[in-house]
C-alpha cells in the first residue's frame, strides 16, 4: 500500500466499507500503521492513524468484497454446535481428499472450499449442485465456498456413501476411551507440570464430549451401516473362536497319533478358506441397483425406500 492509494476501510470485520486514501505511512513501530483520509460521508476529510488490518483492499474491488463479506456474515449466523464441528472434522480427515475439497476455519466458523466438483460428487454419490440446493455458498474464482450448514451436509453425504471407515474409527476411539476410563493416564498442565488424568475424569469427559460425537457420526452413517458393522464384528469374533477350537482339536489329533488326518484338515482349512476374491457372488436384483446392493438409498435425506 502506497501513499495516494484509495482503499477499503472497515473498523471491524463486518462494519460497513468506507473509502479512504493513504496520506502517510507510520514506520515508528514494529507493525506499520497508516494515516488515511476519509473521502465520503460524515467523516469526509477526517484523517486517522490506523493499523493496516483495517485496510481490506483496493477501493475498485469494493463491490466484490462487500458481496463476499455479506456471505461470510450470514455464514457466522450458522455456527455449528461444537460436537457437530468435531464430527465434521473427523469426516473430512477420514473421507474427503484435499484435492476435492478442504475444510476451512475462518471468521469463527467451519466452511468448505470445493476445488473439484466431479471428484467430490463421486465421493458423495450425488452431484455438487444437488448437495448445494437450499444452502448458502458463493463462487470464488473456480472454487465454491460453502456455509457451515452446507459443510455439515457434505459430511452427512460422505458418511452415508462410505460409512465403514467412519464407523471403524468410532469403534477404535471407543476402545481407547474405555481404556482411559478404567485407569488413570499421564498428562501435563499448561505449564508442562505432570498431572495424571483420573479414570473418573476421563469417563466424565467422554460422556460430555466423546459420546455425542460418536452418536452423531453413527446417525450420519445410517442404521443399516451400523447394523452391518456390528454383524461383521460378530462374524469376525466367531471366526476367531472357531479357529481357536480347530487348533485345539488338531493338537489333540496329533497327540493321539492322527497327524496325517490333522494335516489334511489343517491344509483344507487354509486352502479352502472363503475370501472376498473367491466368495460366491450374490446376484443384485434390478430394483436394488440404486441402493448399491446395500439395502439403502444413496441419498442421505431419503433413507430406506
Amino acid at each position: 500500500m502506497d501513499i495516494g492509494d484509495e482503499l477499503i476501510y472497515r473498523m471491524r470485520t463486518f462494519s460497513p466499507s468506507e473509502r479512504v486514501r493513504v496520506v502517510g505511512i507510520d514506520t515508528r513501530k514494529k507493525t506499520l500503521r497508516y494515516d488515511v483520509e476519509f473521502l465520503d460521508g460524515e467523516k469526509h476529510g477526517v484523517i486517522e492513524n490506523i493499523p493496516g488490518g483495517r485496510l481490506r483492499g483496493p477501493w475498485r474491488t469494493v463491490r466484490e468484497y462487500d458481496e463476499r463479506m455479506a456471505h461470510w456474515e450470514r455464514f457466522t449466523k450458522q455456527e455449528l454446535e461444537r460436537h457437530e464441528e468435531d464430527a465434521v472434522e473427523h469426516v473430512f480427515i477420514l473421507l474427503i481428499p484435499k484435492d476435492a475439497a478442504t475444510l476451512l476455519w475462518k471468521h469463527t466458523v467451519w466452511t468448505t472450499r470445493i476445488l473439484d466438483d466431479e471428484a467430490l460428487g463421486g465421493l458423495l454419490g450425488v452431484s455438487v449442485a444437488e448437495v448445494l440446493e437450499n444452502v448458502d455458498w458463493y463462487s470464488d474464482g473456480d472454487d465454491k465456498v460453502v456455509s457451515p450448514e452446507g459443510t455439515m451436509r457434505i459430511a452427512e453425504y460422505a458418511c452415508h456413501m462410505n460409512p465403514m471407515p467412519v464407523l471403524d474409527a468410532v469403534v477404535e476411539d471407543e476402545k481407547r476411551q474405555r481404556e482411559y476410563s478404567t485407569r488413570s493416564r499421564p498428562g501435563d498442565t499448561l505449564d508442562n507440570r505432570p498431572m495424571p488424568y483420573s479414570a473418573e475424569w476421563e469417563y466424565a469427559y467422554y460422556l460430555k464430549e466423546g459420546r455425542p460425537v460418536h452418536e452423531l457420526l453413527r446417525a450420519w452413517c445410517g442404521q443399516e451401516a451400523v447394523t452391518l458393522q456390528k454383524r461383521l464384528a460378530v462374524a469376525e469374533a466367531e471366526v476367531h473362536r472357531l479357529d481357536g477350537l480347530l487348533v485345539r482339536a488338531l493338537d489333540d489329533l496329533k497327540t493321539h497319533d492322527h497327524s496325517l488326518a490333522a494335516d489334511r484338515i489343517e491344509r483344507a482349512h487354509i486352502e479352502e478358506r472363503i475370501t472376498p476374491e473367491n466368495a460366491p457372488r450374490t446376484p443384485c436384483p434390478k430394483d436394488d441397483i440404486e441402493r448399491n446392493c446395500h439395502g439403502y438409498s444413496q441419498h442421505p435425506r431419503l433413507g430406506p425406500e
